[in-house]
């Protein structure tokens, strides 16, 4: 490896450190505790080190949940390549790729949800609310896909791909809302049941009767 490779690899590798070390400081003290100083410190980088990568906390935290999110978007690219192989299958295998997204790092999914509460989106300069909407945008086409293809199929009942895929997904997140508030006021959560009753459910409603 040359030594401009080599730099750039390092360079890579201290950025995903920031993005790791804001989504750390953000699940222990919360967004508004958070400060650059507290993001150099976990990152174990000085200050004038993060400036070089980011100007505000807003910005570390977009890139952060835009890098989550990607993971996410490829994965249901790939469901919808494989839609044929796993058409009888569709809606499980959606729900599981939700499961699977939220499991692969719990405390990145709780801070994307934060940020896209409206008075957080409204809150943002243009140019990072833009980068959020396209990455948003990018998720729903897909899933409005993976709809309009079980639709297409006879899978699904009859209706709009897009207003589905947004009540199977806000479902999703939903269960997800609900269970941090139990969390928060130390009560029992019970994710893997309510995970599978809103599937059964889910099921009955949109999938048509052989």
């Amino acid at each position: 490896m040359g030594i401009k490779e080599r730099r750039e690899r390092e360079k890579n590798e201290r950025r995903d450190s920031i993005l790791k070390a804001a989504i750390q400081v953000y699940d222990k003290e919360g967004y508004h505790a958070i400060t650059m100083e507290k993001i150099a410190e976990t990152a174990e980088l000085g200050r004038a080190t993060l400036y070089l990568y980011f100007k505000t906390k807003d910005e570390i935290f977009i890139h952060a949940i835009l890098s989550y999110s990607d993971f996410f978007r490829q994965r249901l690219k790939e469901l919808y390549a494989n839609r044929s192989e796993i058409k009888d299958n569709l809606l499980e295998s959606l729900w599981l790729t939700f499961i699977e997204y939220y499991e692969k790092d719990r405390e990145s999914f709780n801070a994307t949800l934060y940020f896209h509460q409206s008075e957080m989106i409204r809150n943002l300069p243009g140019d990072l609310r833009i980068l959020l909407d396209r990455s948003g945008s990018h998720i729903y086409a897909y899933l409005s896909k993976i709809m309009a293809y079980g639709i297409e199929q006879g899978v699904f009942r009859d209706c709009s791909a897009k207003t589905l895929a947004e009540v199977v997904w806000t479902s999703f997140l939903g269960i997800i809302h609900l269970e941090n508030s139990k969390r928060a006021m130390n009560r029992k959560s019970h994710l893997l049941i309510t995970w599978q009753l809103a599937l059964e459910l889910l099921s009955k409603g949109i999938l048509k009767s052989p």
